[in-house]
């Protein structure tokens, strides 16, 4: 019987990867797709999507220094303490790492918090892992931008 070589072993392995991979840059597609559902489940208030688009373990942390966890952040938008009438991002990255993914932007938000009024700039990263198939954000941070237009973003290098 014929024996398989190591080398020979790393190219099915190679080749299995890519294969589950699919294109190149599909895993960054997918990061942004992910990430612009989640902002769309946000906006409608779709509990059922934001069930599976967040973490169990998510830590999120609102630009004005608030940090809750996907049952506080689901549970006030369920409430109407917190209602997003319009999440809008530009300069949107991604990036993958294997089974984790970052994706950076800046958004502008149209929101409602206790009854007061919110539209304002702000930059995020929201980082994703890849739970039983599909991306679930798991830690989100991001911080208010001045009054103005946003200044450019440098691409990540």
């Amino acid at each position: 019987m014929k024996s398989i070589r190591p080398v020979s072993i790393a190219v099915l392995l190679l080749g299995a990867a890519t294969a589950v991979a699919g294109s190149p840059g599909s895993a960054e597609r997918e990061l942004v797709a992910a990430d612009t559902a989640r902002m769309e489940a946000m906006v409608a208030g779709d509990v059922a999507r934001l069930e599976r688009a967040l973490g169990d373990d998510l830590t999120y942390g609102h630009s004005g220094g608030q940090v809750q966890g996907k049952r506080e952040l689901i549970g006030e938008l369920q409430s109407g303490v917190r209602r997003y009438r319009a999440l809008t991002s530009v300069d949107t990255a991604a990036r993958a790492y294997g089974c984790a993914g970052v994706v950076t932007g800046t958004s502008t938000i149209d929101a409602d918090y206790r009854g007061q009024s919110l539209s304002f700039t702000l930059r995020y990263t929201a980082t994703y892992a890849r739970q039983h198939g599909a991306w679930v954000l798991v830690a989100y941070q991001s911080v208010k931008l001045p009054d103005g237009p946003p200044a450019p973003v440098a691409p990540p290098r």
